[in-house]
């Protein structure tokens, strides 16, 4: 977690009421046999390590193999699906590399709506409600000094009429009076446009009183429709125009792609086939979470809430990274225990860089093998984040404390031990269980 993203996932954690090759390491080389040696070395050290005299709070330590206990997604499933779509929705990153500061409460997956699109005007709202929106995967990322920013979201309806249905009335709206009447910057009704290439993209620019000019458009794909939002200085005015249609380019055929679940089956998805989401702490009795928060992700799906996305990208593809779990602590699924090691220093390295503030910790919470913690004062407050690696296998536990804060269900550093201890014993249990064995 680099940048934004230790924040970001500290921030929402603290928030809870409670995630035989050789590699290169920073441009050196570990042959097959030093990594070996450092493997036994660490095998021998968890052996010797007594995990009854960890202290895991409330935390659930044993993992559970939702597939062999029956458990579908059921209710949950509108969010599993948002989960396997980010894969195929386009970060704004690759049509631009400016695109990486934002995400927030636009970002992730939503439910049961429009909320994550930004559209929050009244008569979006009851547009909504005459559809029944499954799900949303967002992301919308702006330049670093705010100018010009992209938002991509693919909205999943139960068929394609549906889908139709619900943009040509959105559009309709925004050529009524540009955001449905309410908004306090709004001057008035957007002006279609075409873009080149896009014939079946329904599109609308417009000019706001605060001195921007956006492009939105709706563009029907099966049982989905793809909105994207663009926002450029009045000095830039064609920018607007030109991402839209080089991300809609992209975004088009991607999604084209998508192997989605019929409607009827997806209360009966799997909500963690590759056993990664069993390893992550999990929440207590008493801890709630967002949708993009107990999720299992792809690679590419993941990028979307990485600070350093093409970076992280090409950690990934040298790694053999697949599979990223988040609960209370990240997880991800490397090729071999040298990726994971691969992993964990490259994390280690951007954060050193990115928080010159922040220090490596002498010793981890309890001791725990194979674990080094970083922590330190930031201008949003005190912040700690661990990695953990076991066998192929890196987590990621980050705890933050806002400035002045003195409500505990905010201060996530309160439970950073606990969570590292459960994290150990969880890696433990499942390796002993068998589980999802690479």
């Amino acid at each position: 977690m680099r940048t934004s993203r230790i924040l970001t996932a500290a921030a929402a954690a603290a928030a809870l009421t409670l995630a035989g090759c050789s590699s290169d390491v920073e441009g050196t080389a570990v042959d097959s046999e030093t990594a070996a040696l450092a493997a036994d070395s660490g095998a021998e050290r968890q052996a010797d390590f007594d995990i009854e005299s960890l202290d895991t709070g409330g935390y659930n330590t044993v993992p559970k193999d939702f597939e062999a206990e029956g458990r579908l997604a059921g209710d949950f499933g509108p969010a599993v699906e948002g989960q396997r779509m980010a894969e195929f929705v386009v970060a704004p990153y690759t049509i631009d590399p400016k695109l990486v500061s934002g995400g927030g409460m636009n970002q992730g997956v939503g439910v049961g709506g429009l909320a994550k699109l930004g559209l929050l005007s009244e008569s979006v709202s009851a547009i909504s409600e005459k559809y029944e929106v499954i799900t949303t995967f967002s992301d919308f990322q702006d330049y670093a000094d705010g100018s010009h920013g992209l938002g991509i979201s693919v909205v999943r309806l139960p068929d394609e009429a549906s889908a139709a249905a619900i943009a040509d009335e959105l559009y309709a709206d925004e050529l009524t009076d540009g955001s449905g009447g309410d908004d306090i910057f709004a001057s008035g009704a957007a002006t279609p446009i075409t873009l080149p290439g896009l014939p079946d993209t329904q599109a609308v620019t417009y000019r706001w009183e605060t001195g921007s000019d956006t492009v939105s458009s709706y563009t029907v794909n099966g049982p989905h429709f793809i909105y994207t939002y663009a926002t450029t200085t009045p000095d830039d005015p064609e920018w607007a125009k030109d991402i839209t249609t080089r991300a809609l380019e992209k975004q088009i055929p991607l999604l084209a792609g998508f192997p989605y679940t019929p409607t009827p089956e997806i209360p009966e998805l799997v909500v963690d086939m590759d056993k990664v989401l069993a390893r992550a702490v999990g929440y207590t009795e008493d801890e709630t979470t967002r949708n993009s928060e107990l999720a299992v992700y792809g690679p590419l799906g993941w990028l979307h809430f990485d600070s350093n996305p093409a970076q992280t990208a090409e950690l990934f593809e040298k790694t053999g990274t697949d599979r990223v779990a988040m609960a209370n602590s990240t997880v991800y699924r490397t090729a071999s225990p040298e990726g994971a090691e691969t992993v964990r220093d490259a994390f280690l390295a951007q954060t050193r860089r990115n928080y010159s503030e922040v220090t490596e910790d002498a010793s981890a919470p309890q001791n725990v093998p194979d674990t080094t913690c970083m922590s330190g004062d930031v201008a949003e407050g005190r912040m700690s984040v661990c990695y953990m690696t076991y066998g192929p296998y890196v987590a990621e536990i980050t705890g933050f404390r806002p400035i002045g804060n003195t409500d505990p269900e905010r201060d996530s550093l309160r439970t950073m031990s606990q969570r590292v201890a459960t994290q150990y014993v969880k890696f433990v249990e499942a390796e002993e269980m068998g589980l999802g064995e690479n």
